[in-house]
């Protein structure tokens, strides 16, 4: 079931188009990345599903229905914000609990979603007290006070260190294994992304260019990476660049990283020692592998730069 479904969405700001016939799906107990460069339109998108904005065109489903001035749908969703602000003079369990009282939950819900969010220990504390990791856990457990079906989080890890966003990152897992909870996150970190993100979806100009898993991904847009390891990197790189199957090129350390396009790893294989013996490099080793986050990212820019490599969803293997 998707519990998120939009189809065909655009929406402008004058004359500076932010969505330009963007679709999504996003299927319930998931965990999806929505991932793109600054400007591709991903706040817009995350605004329209909330049923901040209306879209100028296109429609956009959640919990199948509009959400757009739908208090039904915002009841039944929770929020993290990047930089979320909370009354500081507050204790944070009175806070929680008066957030309670608004949603016509218990007050014993705020303990609850302090135990979720492994800050037990921490509701007798200010609010201005919290560290940004502990801030960044207790707007998780506000954004589940109403037993959310659905957590739209936007860049909840910025600004932490990398122990405090390992620690939210374990979280998000948790409760969605534990409470079932359906996340949408939008984040520019793309290496803890693509730790807990069954599929992601590729945002450029707009436009999603590809969505689904990684290995799918890079399976469907031939963007395996072959790695090279030798001591003349540069010289080997202008070579390989030249071979008409390559769609890209880059110098890593001590190696160079390639990507071919699909079906085309055995010929670069074939290729390398010969171009090894023109450059008079010496190979000490040549894998490939999936690419990451990052090169499917990067991948999505291109795109929206002149190289048309959009495709249909790829479906989770």
């Amino acid at each position: 079931m998707n519990l998120i479904q939009a189809d065909d969405l655009a929406k402008s700001y004058g004359k500076v188009v932010a969505v330009d016939g963007l679709s999504l799906r996003v299927q319930e107990g998931s965990i999806m990345g929505l991932v793109g460069p600054n400007g591709s339109g991903k706040t817009t998108t995350i605004k329209m599903i909330l049923g901040l904005l209306e879209p100028d065109r296109g429609s956009v489903r959640v919990f199948g229905e509009e959400p757009w001035d739908n208090p039904d749908v915002k009841s039944r969703l929770g929020i993290i914000y990047e930089k979320a602000r909370f009354p500081s003079q507050h204790k944070v369990r009175d806070y929680l609990e008066r957030v309670c009282r608004i949603f016509g939950q218990p007050e014993s819900r705020a303990c609850e979603v302090l135990s979720l969010a492994r800050l037990e220990d921490a509701g007798d504390r200010d609010i201005h007290a919290l560290s940004a990791g502990m801030l960044q856990r207790f707007a998780i457990a506000h954004a589940l006070i109403n037993e959310p079906g659905l957590v739209v989080a936007d860049e909840p890890t910025a600004n932490l260190d990398p122990e405090a966003r390992s620690a939210l990152l374990d979280l998000i897992l948790k409760l969605r294994h534990d409470e079932g909870v359906t996340f949408l996150i939008s984040s520019h970190i793309l290496p803890e992304l693509s730790t807990i993100c069954e599929s992601v979806a590729l945002i450029n100009q707009g436009r999603v260019w590809a969505s689904g898993d990684l290995i799918a991904l890079s399976e469907r847009l031939g963007a395996k990476t072959t790695r090279i390891s030798t001591d003349s990197p540069e010289a080997l790189a202008v070579l390989i660049g030249k071979l008409e199957y390559v769609i890209r090129v880059e110098v890593d350390g001590r190696g160079v990283s390639v990507g071919v396009l699909a079906g085309e790893d055995d010929r670069l294989y074939e290729d390398v020692p010969r171009l090894a013996g023109e450059a008079k490099a010496k190979i000490r080793g040549i894998e490939t592998g999936t690419a990451s986050l990052e090169e499917l990212s990067r991948l999505a820019v291109k795109s929206g730069q002149g190289e048309d490599r959009r495709c249909e969803e790829a479906a989770p293997s």
